[in-house]
C-alpha cells in the first residue's frame, strides 16, 4: 500500500512540472511571436511614413502570413485605436502622439511636424488542454516621423 501512495504522489510531481515546463515553453514562443509582430508593425509604419491605408493592408498580409491571431482589448484613451478588429477586440493597438515645438528665444525658425505612434500587440499563454489563460500586451513606439500621413 505504501508504494502504492508514493508512485501516485510522484506521478502528481511529474505531472505538474511537466504542465509548468509546458506552460513556459507557450509563453516564451508566443512573447517572441509577439515582439515580431511589434517590431515588423512599425517598421511598416516607418516604411510607409505614417499609419495610412497602405500601411494597414500591408500590416494585415503579413499577420496572415505568418498566422498571427491574438485580439485584445484596446482602452482608447490610454492606447489609441484597435486596428484590424474583430468585433471589439483588435489585433493591435495604435496611437498618434504629436509633437510640438516651441522656440525658447522667439526666433522664427520653423520646425516641421512630427509624429510618433504608439504601438501595442497582444499574446496570451495558449496550452493545449485550457487554450487561452491570460493575455498580455507588449507596447512600442516608432521614431519620430516629419510630415506622417495621418490615420484613416
Amino acid at each position: 500500500m505504501r508504494e502504492a501512495i508514493g508512485s501516485y504522489f510522484l506521478t502528481g510531481i511529474v505531472v505538474t512540472f511537466v504542465v509548468l515546463f509546458t506552460g513556459y515553453l507557450c509563453l516564451s514562443i508566443n512573447m517572441n511571436k509577439a515582439y515580431k509582430v511589434k517590431n515588423e508593425i512599425i517598421n511598416i509604419i516607418q516604411k510607409n511614413n505614417g499609419l495610412n491605408g497602405e500601411a494597414v493592408e500591408q500590416i494585415k498580409e503579413y499577420m496572415d502570413h505568418i498566422g498571427y491571431r491574438t485580439y485584445g482589448n484596446c482602452d482608447s484613451k490610454e492606447d489609441g485605436k484597435a486596428m484590424i478588429t474583430q468585433g471589439n477586440r483588435g489585433l493591435f493597438c495604435a496611437k498618434e502622439m504629436y509633437v510640438k515645438y516651441e522656440t525658447s528665444n522667439n526666433t522664427k525658425e520653423q520646425f516641421p511636424d512630427s509624429a510618433y505612434y504608439q504601438i501595442k500587440v497582444f499574446f496570451s499563454i495558449d496550452l493545449p488542454i485550457v487554450r487561452n489563460m491570460f493575455t498580455f500586451s507588449i507596447k512600442g513606439s516608432t521614431k519620430k516621423l516629419y510630415y506622417p500621413k495621418l490615420m484613416e
